[in-house]
């Protein structure tokens, strides 16, 4: 007996080349593992299928005008090539039980298959905080635009089955929208301004599923491991205004004008800000604490948390931090901002510890410092490992199943 078909649209999935898309792998991979799902990955582009990690990807092609301006332009297109690259994989239609797309505007791939097969789940997964849509485009800070894209994003959540977060905080952010009172992030408010005669969506069933981390790949160093004695602070991210290395860097100076040489910070990451952090160093005397390395394969990540004492993301506007989960996983404690998806996670008697007030960089510092000089270990209060996420995310997705046949035969 065939199993049933899970289908994932996502715009990122690695490759040998590209290295973004990782959570999306694991996720898939995981899914498959179950045993539960025959899982098919389709990715935008011009490129013929290839195989990373035991799953296939496919291409299928997908128009879209340049940073995303009106992004339902050729909705109806690109849905006709969904449909066909799917067709081609050899997929039966009337065999997808779930259709699960990544990112809002991917929203349009599960409605589509939802039309071929009224049995099939559709899913959307939201994985930041600006996940309703208007965050990209070199119009989002334009109301009439954001005016008209507003009400065609929430016809299509309220459309999708199932909508999955990767944080308490990002459904917060989703069924708030376009109240963005909860956020002092000026570049969030500003897309949501004069929108406020919109009401909010409302979407049949969510969840919350948090970023699981690949323990069999993501473990503790083994004991007694060679250290070279120095403090190593570890940050990765896309140098973006919001996940603000800069707090960073400045509380390294503060720690250096109080004497503490004894430490470095090893940043990975590529992005608008990284020549604005780089100058700081430069010009603050951290050349020699301080390293700027370029993005690498996921898989080599589990090496680079091992060679850490503490992991530090100073992000001000974050969904989640699957690096953080991940650092937590090879052993390595963390410090992070308060008032972001990690807060799921952090349990009460460890915050004043390991979250500390946005854009601070005294607070940031002491924190760095307390953990220098009292190593602690951490604790977390939930399941980090993908697998157990996964299966009772699919216990879920069952029981969407069933509600959808529930109301197909009319009970």
């Amino acid at each position: 007996m065939r199993k049933p078909v899970y289908v994932i649209a996502t715009p990122f999935y690695p490759s040998s080349r590209e290295w973004q898309g990782a959570f999306c792998h694991d996720f898939a991979k995981a899914v498959a593992q179950t045993g539960r799902y025959d899982v098919r990955v389709f990715k935008p582009g011009r490129f013929s299928a290839y195989e990373y990690d035991g799953m296939r990807v496919a291409a299928f092609d997908e128009k879209m005008l340049p940073s995303a301006v009106f992004p339902f332009a050729f909705a109806r297109r690109n849905a006709r090539r969904f449909i066909a690259a799917l067709a081609r994989e050899g997929i039966d239609m009337r065999d997808v039980a779930v259709c699960h797309a990544h990112t809002a505007f991917f929203g349009i791939y599960p409605l589509a298959l939802k039309k071929k097969t009224a049995s099939c789940l559709s899913l959307l997964h939201h994985h930041d905080p600006q996940s309703f849509g208007l965050n990209l485009g070199a119009l989002r800070h334009f109301p009439p635009y954001n005016m008209v894209q507003f009400p065609l994003l929430r016809k299509m959540h309220e459309a999708i089955d199932m909508h999955v977060f990767i944080s308490s905080m990002v459904e917060k952010s989703f069924r708030s929208a376009p109240d963005a009172s909860w956020t002092d992030y000026a570049d969030y408010r500003r897309q949501m301004r004069w929108l406020g005669s919109f009401r909010p969506a409302r979407i049949r069933r969510s969840c919350v599923l948090h970023n699981g981390v690949d323990v069999s790949r993501f473990s503790p160093a083994p004991p007694g491991a060679a250290r070279d004695g120095v403090f190593t602070i570890g940050c990765i991210g896309n140098f973006a205004v919001w996940k603000d290395q800069i707090t960073l860097l400045r509380a390294a100076a503060l720690m250096r004008a109080d004497g503490i040489r004894n430490f470095r910070i090893r940043f990975v990451g590529s992005g608008p800000c990284l020549a604005e952090c780089r100058r700081f160093a430069s010009e603050n005397g951290l050349d020699g604490i301080v390293s700027f390395e370029k993005e690498c394969d996921h898989s080599r990540l589990p090496d680079f948390y091992r060679s850490l004492d503490l992991f530090a993301l100073p992000s001000f506007f974050e969904g989640f931090g699957c690096v953080l989960t991940e650092a937590f996983a090879c052993g390595v404690p963390f410090v992070t901002c308060e008032g972001q998806g990690m807060d799921d996670l952090v349990p009460p008697h460890e915050r004043g510890r390991r979250l500390v007030p946005p854009r601070n960089p005294a607070a940031l510092a002491e924190a760095i410092v307390r953990q220098m000089r009292d190593p602690a270990p951490q604790t977390l209060a939930g399941e980090i490992a993908i697998r157990p996420l996964v299966e009772r995310f699919l216990d879920a997705v069952d029981r969407g199943r069933a509600g959808l046949s529930a109301r197909a035969s009319g009970a």
